[in-house]
């Protein structure tokens, strides 16, 4: 079942016992759930009628004990399990014990009055587990995986549209590059955008970079850029302006270490005729990453790139050693490989 297929029955009344959602894109899994809320719950009985235990610091039995009570005032009340460690294969730090019995015997024999929303929000599930197989035959599962990059665009145009703004093609591109295609902080930003645009109902490029903070590693990617492109003003006036927004050469060298990593690993796998998708899967990182890493290193001589990995561990080794200072260190390095 889709997210929007299911969001429409709910909108019509139509209730499902018991639902999982599977997936790690928080904002739709929120989404989910105001509008089951909304849809089920009066403002009155949202208080007593709507019950959340995070798994982690809650027994599994407590939550079963609730969803088996009857609602208070109302018809219906909404029981959200968060943090169902126990249905994957990792290993959790937990101390609190579960009884998972009692919940694979509730849903087979679900409370008519109670609706359970199991908020398994996580890459995957472990499907040899008995209470994930019955789960998954039981409830009604929705999928709140990340959106794709052409799904993410869609997304984004409707819910501009549908405020009644415009959003320009360039302006699109550079929200999601900025935004790291994170729904959440799309859609965050999104609001801050559309106030700022209430007037004109246009959102263009400019506005979109004047507003959106990049991230640290999008610094990074630019700074590659600038030593590759043998530009040593912008190298080191962008060394300086992360440095006064409190970030740290030791971090900023070792984040721009592992993006030369990355380049070097999708330089080697291009030439294997390794696709976006395997990369991603191969090195375990997000795809979008992958795919930005692709557009920017096809420009890139491998030796060079070779060389400035080289050069950062050293580096690294000198200053953790006392050696030499940090920040002295990072502005050779910009001027050895920037300098024309």
């Amino acid at each position: 079942m889709t997210l929007q297929q299911e969001l429409t029955k709910i909108s019509k009344g139509q209730f499902a016992p018991v639902y999982l959602l599977v997936g790690s894109e928080q904002y739709l899994a929120d989404l989910f759930m105001t509008t089951l809320k909304q849809a089920v719950l009066t403002e009155v009985d949202d208080d007593m009628n709507f019950i959340r235990f995070d798994m982690e610091q809650l027994p599994l039995s407590l939550a079963i004990e609730e969803a088996n009570t009857i609602p208070f005032f109302g018809d219906q009340r909404v029981v959200q399990l968060d943090n169902p460690y126990f249905l994957t294969g990792e290993r959790h730090k937990v101390s609190i014990e579960h009884n998972t019995d009692l919940l694979l015997d509730y849903i087979l024999t679900p409370m008519d009055s109670t609706i359970l929303v199991v908020c398994a929000t996580y890459d995957k599930l472990d499907s040899r587990k008995k209470i994930v197989k019955e789960l998954k035959k039981q409830a009604t599962v929705i999928s709140v995986e990340p959106l794709k990059e052409q799904e993410l665009r869609q997304y984004v145009r409707q819910s501009v549209e549908g405020r009644d703004y415009e959003i320009t093609p360039e302006a699109l591109d550079s929200l999601i590059y900025l935004c790291q295609m994170q729904l959440s902080r799309v859609m965050s930003e999104l609001d801050k955008i559309m106030l700022f645009s209430l007037e004109s109902k246009k959102i263009t490029k400019p506005i979109v970079e004047s507003l959106v903070a990049k991230s640290l590693e999008q610094n990074i990617f630019e700074m590659v850029d600038y030593v590759m492109k043998k530009q040593p003003e912008k190298s080191l006036r962008l060394h300086q302006e992360l440095l006064l927004q409190g970030e740290d050469t030791i971090k900023i060298s070792a984040i721009l270490l592992q993006h030369i990593r990355l380049l070097i690993q999708v330089k080697i796998m291009l030439g294997m005729g390794y696709q976006k998708s395997n990369m991603a899967d191969v090195l375990k990182v997000h795809p979008y990453r992958v795919q930005l890493a692709m557009q920017q290193v096809r420009a890139y001589d491998l030796k060079v790139l070779g060389q400035l990995y080289d050069t950062l561990a050293e580096n690294d080794w000198l200053t953790k050693t006392g050696q030499m200072d940090k920040e002295l260190l990072f502005e050779l390095f910009i001027l050895r490989y920037s300098a024309s």
